[in-house]
């Protein structure tokens, strides 16, 4: 497989089938026959991650008032 790119411990490369996203720890996140949907899901992923992080420092100034 060679890697195409990586983004935040998301790795996208090009297998002899198709993509794939695999993480860190190498899991397998998503595979397909096709870039866009391996890039689709890098950036869905992606989204709610900062949407996660958004939320959880909101609730963290909460806290302090």
């Amino acid at each position: 497989m060679k890697m195409i790119s990586m983004s935040d411990g998301l790795f996208l490369y090009k297998s002899s089938d198709g993509y794939v996203v695999m993480d860190e720890n190498d899991n397998i996140l998503k595979l397909s026959k096709t870039y866009q949907t391996c890039i689709r899901y890098i950036l869905k992923t992606l989204h709610s991650r900062r949407v996660a992080e958004r939320e959880a420092i909101e609730e963290i100034d909460k806290s302090k008032v």
